[in-house]
């Protein structure tokens, strides 16, 4: 993010989190029942990143090395330390806030955790979109995953007009 916003017309947060991502990490871990038996596990993982150490995969449970491979322990690392509110807070450009509300993997509830520290934000919430901003054939787990794997989907309605929209309303002016 451009910290002095200087050549920026407006901000996009596009199913955005609003907590720091070991935060966001702890909550999708604890989500799925499936984790309980690793979620101290990963959680000494996520401490162990959020302290800008590397984790050594070979002592993690299988199904959770993909998460904390090598490869991306130092994105992981450089993202720990950073609050997607108290960055968005300290902008001053006009900001849309987008979120889907069939998102498995961001809630609503960071899409407002945004919006209450920038009220002026615009915030639309848009029914049946998932996190790659598709609509999936039902509700249902199965469905909704699908979406991200399937590039014959088109976005969903309304997605591309809010982004149109608000880039016409804020964008540069000729």
């Amino acid at each position: 993010m451009a910290k002095d916003g200087e050549g920026i017309c407006g901000n996009l947060l596009v199913v955005t989190p609003g907590l720091p991502i070991g935060s966001l990490l702890r909550r999708q871990l604890a989500a799925n029942p499936a984790n309980a038996p690793v979620l101290a596990e990963a959680g000494a993982a996520i401490a162990k990143l959020e302290a800008g150490e590397r984790v050594d995969t070979a002592t993690l449970h299988p199904a959770r090395r993909p998460l904390f491979h090598p490869a991306v322990q130092g994105f992981l690392i450089s993202q720990m330390t950073l609050d997607p509110a108290a960055l968005i807070a300290a902008t001053r450009q006009p900001t849309l806030i987008l979120q889907g509300l069939s998102d498995l993997q961001v809630e609503r509830s960071d899409a407002e955790r945004l919006q209450s520290v920038r009220p002026d934000a615009t915030l639309m919430l848009l029914p049946g979109v998932t996190h790659v901003l598709k609509a999936p054939a039902s509700e249902d787990y199965a469905a909704n995953i699908a979406t991200y794997t399937d590039p014959s989907l088109p976005l969903a309605p309304g997605v591309v007009d809010a982004l149109v929209a608000f880039v016409q309303r804020h964008g540069p002016q000729p």
